[in-house]
């Protein structure tokens, strides 16, 4: 799952923005209120994006910055409708796919959707307008007892990555922000080299 190199490192510095590429997330709490994901839409396909990207744990290497994260879940949905609200759908997204990676002793948990449209430009103006009523977490897709918890946006292709980190009491900010700027980046980077 770890890409390396110049596309990581490209990756890194457009999640942090044009203007400032050193910038961090700023304090957004996720207010999301997770729900469970429709039983009645069909099964997706076997080894789809939640398969290629999520399944298994995550480790991540890039100069200095270490990281591991344990797996929790993934999932393909065939629809965006049981992880998005009806106006994310309106903005043309197909189907989605997200996993759940846990670390800090089970204190911090990292939540990736990835969210496909039509088009680059579709995906694109997703990512611009994203707001937090645009996304239906799945049940179990925050950590429980959380005091911090942050999400962000990168478009990729025909795509849009949506990572939300939450911890516990004695997870520091920091550490929330590097889970959720490289674990999202390093999402959107991977999906950079795949025909959506």
């Amino acid at each position: 799952m770890l890409v390396i190199g110049v596309i990581i490192t490209t990756a890194i510095v457009l999640l942090r923005g044009e203007e400032d590429p050193t910038a961090r997330p700023g304090p957004l709490t996720v207010s999301a209120t997770p729900s469970t994901p429709s039983s009645s839409a069909p099964a997706p396909a076997a080894g789809g994006l939640a398969a290629d990207l999520f399944e298994g744990d995550w480790r991540f290497k890039l100069g200095d910055v270490s990281m591991n994260a344990t797996y929790a879940a993934a999932k393909d949905y065939p629809e965006c409708g049981p992880v998005a609200s009806a106006a994310l759908d309106k903005k043309g997204c197909r189907y989605a796919a997200m996993g759940i990676h846990d670390a800090e002793g089970g204190k911090l948990r990292m939540l990736r959707i990835i969210y496909v449209f039509d088009s680059e430009a579709a995906a694109t103006a997703a990512a611009k307008s994203a707001e937090e009523t645009d996304f239906d977490l799945p049940t179990g897709g925050l950590v429980e007892d959380d005091v911090i918890g942050k999400w962000v946006t990168k478009d990729a292709s025909k795509a849009v990555v949506v990572g939300f980190v939450t911890a516990q009491k004695g997870v520091t900010e920091t550490t929330v922000d590097d889970f959720l700027h490289y674990g999202t980046a390093d999402t959107a980077a991977a999906l950079g080299f795949m025909d959506l």
